[in-house]
């Protein structure tokens, strides 16, 4: 059947339906893709109604500020500022330099 058909139509046979099929198949199967991922998102999302809302409002803790930075306060007691000193060759900068 192949040999029958003259080489315009072989080229298309070899090279055209193949293309066409795999731009048709990949486009059903992204489709199929992207939906999937969606739907599985939408699964994640869930909507709050006013009396979950209220609930989670409820059993919140209070932020104080003056607290928090307390807390952070305590980790930097020890901390001292000390300068890294210079490979040797290096020279200071002369900006920096005091004379």
């Amino acid at each position: 059947m192949i040999k029958r058909l003259s080489k315009q139509q072989r080229q298309f046979f070899f090279f055209g339906m193949p293309f066409l099929a795999t731009m048709v198949g990949a486009t059903a199967m992204l489709s199929n893709l992207t939906q999937t991922k969606f739907d599985l998102k939408d699964k994640k999302v869930q909507a709050v109604s006013k009396e979950e809302e209220l609930k989670l409002d409820a059993n919140r803790k209070r932020l104080n500020l003056q607290e928090e930075y307390f807390k952070l306060a305590e980790n930097e007691k020890d901390w001292d500022m000390v300068r890294v000193p210079r490979p040797k060759g290096i020279d200071e900068p002369i900006f920096t330099k005091s004379t």
